[in-house]
């Protein structure tokens, strides 16, 4: 994609300028149209959904009325143009084969079919993902090309202990650099082929299960990732610092465990506070997750919590784990080393970035023969904002 180009570069036009031929009466036509819809979104640098939400204006075209009234934006505009729905609307006559029957008679619309796959696993499955990037990053945000690690550097003003700035002094500056290092991107997901027969004789909500799975084991895989590199840096930014919970007065003697030291760990989140770095998230794995939700265990015939909910109450560290809520949110993390939790402050740890358009090439495989393609993919990588918020703490030692 060329650095120069702008997204106000794309024209808006109407459901039928965009992808009316997609719906040509010449299985070739169509296939032609899509790749030239494919390409249009790549050098937009987006993927096709987002393309489409762009460069359809729903309020153009014979169709306009019909789309405002139902508040449709670009997207949805072409779905309801290609009829192709994602779950039935009996009330309404929408029934999901629909889908099937359109990409069946124009091979276009496959282009679509990733698209249409995800809407429909959303709408019938709505899964939680215990394990999450959402959990993780400060901020997600779309690049176009290369980036590299940024680094932080301090001034050397002899006033850098306080931020109260005395008159006439030079006030504390805080300079961003451009290192030398890329952040390393990385491509997830899976993908699952049907038949000819299979889209022949199959319902497209056959395929709801499995597209799910996929979705899961794509945010697992990017957890991954992410986790990697909080652990063990960004080639710029060093690996983690360690700390043992024992510290900090943890008392492992007679079986004791991580659930056993509450005051400990909040002895452990009050000197992060105290160094400058508050810690807002907890990130361990699932075993991690069972000792602290023992740790908070109700107290037998109290019904009023447990003991240490009434500590968080008058100002002691409270967690939020999946089911509780709290000041100190957790996250589930499965790559996470056993006995270990990893401390920071999301919103200046861990920045997301998702390659522009990178998922275009899969939209293309569903449009190239009579297999029907189901892929979800994802190109991210992550950096470090600043290298110092992170801590690992150990908490068997």
């Amino acid at each position: 994609m060329p650095f120069d180009f702008s997204l106000t570069d794309v024209p808006r036009q109407s459901v039928e300028a965009v992808v009316g031929k997609l719906k040509a009466d010449s299985q070739h036509d169509s296939r032609e149209a899509a790749a030239k819809l494919i390409a249009q979104a790549r050098e937009a640098g987006l993927g096709l959904r987002d393309y489409l939400t762009l460069a359809v204006d729903p309020r153009a075209g014979e169709h306009s009325s019909r789309f405002l009234e139902a508040g449709l934006n670009g997207y949805e505009a072409t779905l309801d143009y290609l009829n192709l729905p994602f779950h039935n609307d009996l009330e309404q006559g929408v029934l999901l084969q629909a889908a099937s029957d359109t990409f069946q008679t124009f091979p276009g619309t496959r282009a679509l079919f990733p698209e249409v796959v995800d809407d429909m696993v959303r709408w019938k499955d709505r899964q939680d993902q215990f394990e999450s990037t959402e959990n993780l990053v400060g901020q997600s945000r779309t690049i176009a090309g290369v980036e590299m690690v940024s680094t932080v550097v301090e001034d050397d003003s002899a006033e850098r202990g306080t931020f109260i700035v005395p008159e006439l002094a030079n006030i504390p500056v805080r300079t961003i650099r451009t290192s030398q290092t890329s952040v390393g991107m990385f491509k997830h997901g899976s993908a699952y082929r049907t038949s000819y027969e299979f889209n022949r004789r199959a319902s497209l909500d056959i395929l709801t299960p499995f597209a799910a799975r996929v979705q899961r084991q794509l945010e697992i895989s990017k957890v991954t990732a992410a986790v990697s590199v909080l652990i063990n840096g960004d080639g710029v930014n060093p690996a983690a610092p360690t700390k043992n919970l024992s510290e900090y007065g943890a008392d492992f003697t007679n079986g004791k465990t991580l659930k056993d030291n509450y005051r400990a760990l909040a002895k452990f989140i009050m000197d992060r506070a105290r160094a400058g770095n508050p810690v807002d998230t907890l990130v361990g794995n699932f075993d991690t997750y069972v000792e602290l939700m023992f740790m908070f265990m109700p107290t037998l015939n109290n019904k009023d919590g447990s003991d240490i909910e009434k500590i968080a109450a008058i100002g002691g560290p409270s967690l939020q784990l999946p089911i509780m809520g709290g000041s100190v949110k957790f996250a589930i993390a499965s790559a996470m080393p056993a006995n270990t939790i990893l401390a920071y402050s999301k919103g200046e740890t861990l920045e997301e970035l998702v390659e522009a358009g990178a998922a275009i090439s899969e939209n293309e495989q569903s449009i190239t023969n009579q297999a029907l393609t189901y892929v979800r993919t994802e190109v991210t990588g992550y950096k470090l904002a600043f290298g110092d918020t992170r801590t690992l703490l150990m908490t068997n030692a």
